[in-house]
């Protein structure tokens, strides 16, 4: 947890990778392409976890926060995108299998790395 994009982390994530076709992108290749647009020192540190063959994917940086969902299909996204916004909690966006929000560069390699 000490280093934001070559942490020990990047090993959890290679269990990690989510089945699918053209409308999704693997946990694994996104972080991969978000760590490659990233500049030096343009985050803190990553979390990641995988529960429910969903990966969880956090950046942070002085404080702020980008959040990446990535799932399984395109359909498990859309699904987690309506339950939200039911909930009033609808501040996702949504490109193929992967819900994300924050901002930032981060934020701004994601929708480059994912769509």
């Amino acid at each position: 947890m000490n280093d934001a994009l070559g942490s020990p982390q990047s090993v959890v994530l290679l269990g990690a990778v989510s089945c699918g076709g053209a409308d999704t992108v693997s946990a694994d290749e996104l972080r991969t392409c978000v760590r490659k647009q990233l500049p030096a020192g343009a985050v803190d540190r990553v979390l990641v976890s995988t529960e429910e063959g969903v990966t969880s994917i956090n950046y942070y940086r002085r404080g702020g926060e980008t959040d990446v969902s990535v799932f399984a299909s395109a359909d498990d996204a859309i699904s987690a995108e309506k339950a939200e916004a039911r909930l009033g909690d609808a501040h996702d966006r949504r490109i193929k299998n992967v819900l994300y929000s924050g901002g930032g560069a981060v934020e701004a390699a994601v929708v480059r790395c994912a769509g």
